[in-house]
């Protein structure tokens, strides 16, 4: 009688999970590190925003500041949009086939909480040792 835990489809099937949640906490490193910048009205105005296309900084050029208020704000409020489809674009080829990408809007409407990674790492350690036989 076999170990029900040696069958070669459970053994794949472990192995097949175990891939996947590297290449998730894979995913989940690179995308805290992603970002995306814009600029406009003649470069005096540059936005940085984060995957989830949030703000992350705003450089004004000494020259900007003497804008009219309606073109500095609708500057910034372009260099934002530009810069979010940036990073949205780079955050979908980033993580191609892995998850759809109704799943990746939902994951960049926040960032991943560190329960998420421990949670994912955890899965993949208790995988790891599973298929070691610990």
């Amino acid at each position: 009688m076999t170990d029900a835990l040696s069958e070669p489809w459970l053994v794949d099937l472990r192995d097949q999970a175990a891939r996947r949640l590297e290449q998730v906490a894979q995913l989940q490193d690179e995308l805290t590190t992603l970002y995306a910048e814009a600029r406009t009205a003649e470069g005096r105005v540059r936005v940085r925003v984060n995957a989830a296309g949030r703000p992350i900084a705003l450089t004004l050029e000494p020259t900007a500041t003497s804008m009219p208020a309606t073109d500095l704000a609708d500057a910034i409020l372009r260099a934002v949009e530009d810069a979010t489809t940036q990073a949205g674009e780079r955050a979908a080829a980033l993580v191609g086939s892995l998850m759809p990408s109704a799943e990746l809007d939902a994951m960049l409407s926040g960032r991943p909480t560190e329960a998420d990674r421990v949670g994912v790492r955890e899965g993949l350690d208790a995988l790891r040792a599973t298929s070691r036989g610990e």
